[in-house]
């Protein structure tokens, strides 16, 4: 903690030594757009609990995937770990294999629904806002906890270009190339950006004497085609997709015979992962008299698979082998009033179809133990909703919002092993009305508070990787209710802004992973079980007190906290009321000073915090807080800049995941260590 203050201090500190010199009068914060209700609005309009986090920050920070943007962000968490990748908003987690999270991720308002997408790695992206509560009116499905936005860049009349170069340690490299700008006679645009990134990464495996166990490779592009025919048509097709080479080495034993150090581990197996990725999207928007009117049309091929030591020593003990294979087309209408009136309105419909393909082996010594598990499921989802907003009297506005959503589901699955053979299928149906209700009231200018109610749901499905027969295959959805009071104010002629929300969520039918019974080894159902909540709230703070100078601050509490859940584990009763919710920091605290002289220098400093979080529902298995630090410091000319960078500044030691094997030892994925680099760019 004296660690923390010294940090904190340090970087308030940071531009002192420019004060004195600078007589340049203070400037405004610049006005913040966000999008985060389906039309754009200002973000000290919204009367919801909302961050955003602009393309220059994330440059200057260095997020280079939405994990570390999340790091900008009160309340919101990137779980990482080789069983996938999680948003956490609000403490609000789910099952450590699940392929769905409760947070909803939107690139372009395209659904990127599985865990293994969400640590999105960036390229030519505009802002990003995280929702935080429940957002099942406007978003539907998998929304529960809160939604993160990823609005990309579109090309327009200035011809634009952009290169970045960054290297840094383990042989770490990453090249950005990015350029638009009109085609033809105004009216047809063209964008193109280009991703190149590879690591010889930080584990190394003693087994195999490699030190590139956590290699990464990376290439992705992205094309935007834009045309105005007219006044009122913006039409945009985009086409995006990506290829990734990803080293799985990284779990060790942190004690036992099997120990090694951080950073150090003992595999024979291949520890490989590939991704791909491929998408297309459409988007038609036409202003009309009296409503705007704006399809998105989309479609993604999606593919993962890996290979993996499952017993993490030397010894041919146990291997996995995954293989995943999605596709999606959705459709989305919406309808939206123009802003003149007392009345705002918004109304569309939506409809999804999934088709995801999952193979999960399990190949053991002992032949008898290995099984097979192949899992086929179609899903079509289909939703209407609207949402409202009337200004009852001058200063008080009352917004109310409905959402109907149809799930259809069907999957079957076939469950081998040496000596049996199982097959088996079952479809699932829902029907969700989720309803919220938003009251907002001017205090005075500049000063807004809101109470909000919401409610949002995770999907039931299918049991991918742990299924052996119908009883453990399907699990229903997850609800929660969250109750919110927000107060969003702007100070000092809009040079601070200070936004607090307060928060009650109730999660019922929360789903959880049991023992199945007389199941066998590696067999474990997926079921509603529990009753939860989560309660806190969050504080951000931004100030610009001199030219050149951003301040910004954040502060999230999430007490989450199990009501009722009662299980049986080995023939004995569990109960677990009163432990926490795994994958979720009860604290998240981040502070960064940005400054930037009139000479061209400029430098940013970072503070990340999390508190202690468990990784099991047992709480038996923690982590500690831990703080990271990120420090910048360059110079930038009109059409260059070149700066150094360190992330991870006093090298923190912190786990992304802990588990025990079937002996009671523990297991660990190491966090990343301190790196450092170089940055150079050039921008027309």
């Amino acid at each position: 903690m004296k660690k923390a203050v010294f940090i904190a201090a340090w970087l308030l500190l940071l531009p002192a030594p420019c004060l004195a010199a600078d007589n340049q009068s203070a400037v405004v914060l610049e006005q913040v757009t966000v999008s985060a209700g389906k039309r754009e609005s200002a973000l000290q309009d919204f009367a919801g609990s909302v961050s955003v986090v602009d393309e220059a920050t994330l440059e200057e920070k260095g997020a280079w995937t939405l994990g570390e943007a999340l790091q900008l962000t009160p309340n919101a968490y990137m779980k990482t770990a080789l069983s996938g990748n999680t948003v956490v908003i609000r403490g609000l987690s789910t099952i450590d294999t699940s392929l769905f999270s409760p947070a909803g991720l939107y690139v372009d308002d395209v659904a990127y629904p599985l865990t293994y997408m969400q640590n999105l790695d960036f390229l030519d992206v505009e802002r990003l806002e995280v929702l935080r509560g429940p957002q099942g009116a406007l978003y539907g499905a998998n929304s529960e906890a809160g939604v993160v936005n990823v609005t990309l860049n579109q090309p327009g009349p200035q011809v634009k270009a952009k290169a970045q170069l960054d290297y840094g340690d383990y042989d770490t490299l990453r090249m950005v190339g990015q350029a638009s700008g009109p085609v033809y006679a105004d009216k047809v645009f063209f964008g193109a950006s280009l991703l190149r990134a590879s690591s010889d990464g930080y584990v190394e495996n003693l087994y195999k004497h490699d030190d590139r166990a956590s290699k990464e490779e990376l290439t992705g592009a992205r094309g935007v085609l834009r045309l105005t025919p007219g006044p009122d048509w913006d039409v945009s097709l985009a086409v995006d997709g990506s290829r990734q080479n990803l080293g799985l080495g990284i779990m060790r034993y942190l004690d036992g015979p099997n120990r090694t150090e951080a950073f150090e581990v003992r595999s024979n197996a291949a520890d490989v992962a590939h991704e791909d990725a491929l998408g297309q999207s459409l988007r038609v928007k036409y202003a009309g008299r009296w409503a705007d009117l704006l399809s998105i049309t989309a479609h993604r091929d999606y593919a993962y698979d890996f290979e993996m030591d499952a017993d993490r020593t030397s010894l041919p003990v146990a291997r996995s082998n995954m293989d995943l294979d999605q596709s999606s087309w959705s459709q989305e209408l919406r309808l939206s009033s123009k802003a003149a009136g007392p009345l705002s309105w918004l109304a569309g419909v939506y409809g999804k179809r999934d088709e995801l393909d999952v193979s999960m082996d399990w190949t053991r010594a002992v032949a008898a133990m290995s099984s097979k598990l192949k899992t086929d499921s179609t899903l079509e989802n289909y939703a209407a909703f609207g949402q409202a907003t009337y200004a009852v009297i001058e200063g008080l506005r009352l917004s109310a919002g409905l959402r109907a959503e149809a799930w259809r589901t069907s999957g079957q699955q076939r469950y081998r092993t040496i000596s049996l053979d199982r097959s088996y299928e079952k479809d699932l149906d829902d029907v969700e009305i989720l309803p919220m209700a938003t009251l907002a009231y001017d205090l005075r200018a500049g000063v807004m508070a809101y109470a909000t109610i919401s409610t949002g749901f995770l999907a039931g499905g299918y049991n991918y990787f742990s299924s052996n027969c119908l009883d453990t295959f399907t699990y229903q959805p997850e609800h929660t209710v969250n109750y919110e009071l927000g107060l969003k104010t702007s100070w000092l002629d809009d040079r601070l802004t200070a936004n607090v929300a307060l928060f009650y969520t109730q999660i019922r039918d929360k789903q959880v992973r049991e023992e199945a019974p007389g199941g066998g080894i590696g067999a474990w159902s997926f079921t509603n079980a529990a009753e939860a909540h989560s309660s806190g709230g969050e504080i951000e703070l931004a100030a610009r007190p001199i030219q050149g100078l951003t301040l910004s601050a954040g502060l999230g509490y999430a007490a989450t906290e199990v009501d009722d859940w009662t299980t049986t584990s080995g023939g004995v009763t569990y109960d677990y009321q009163g432990k926490q919710l795994p994958w979720a920091p009860e604290l998240t605290y981040n502070l960064a000073a940005d400054y930037h002289h009139a000479s061209g220098l400029f430098a940013r400093a970072d503070l990340f915090g999390a508190g202690k979080q468990y990784f099991d529902a047992e709480n038996t298995l923690s982590d500690n807080s831990y703080q990271l630090v990120g420090l910048r410091l360059g110079y930038e000319a009109a059409h260059y800049n070149v700066s150094l960078w360190c992330k991870n500044l006093f090298d923190a030691d912190y786990a992304n995941k802990k588990v025990t094997d079937a002996s009671g030892y523990t297991l660990i994925e190491d966090g990343a260590p301190r790196t450092y680099g170089v940055s150079l760019g050039w921008r027309f």
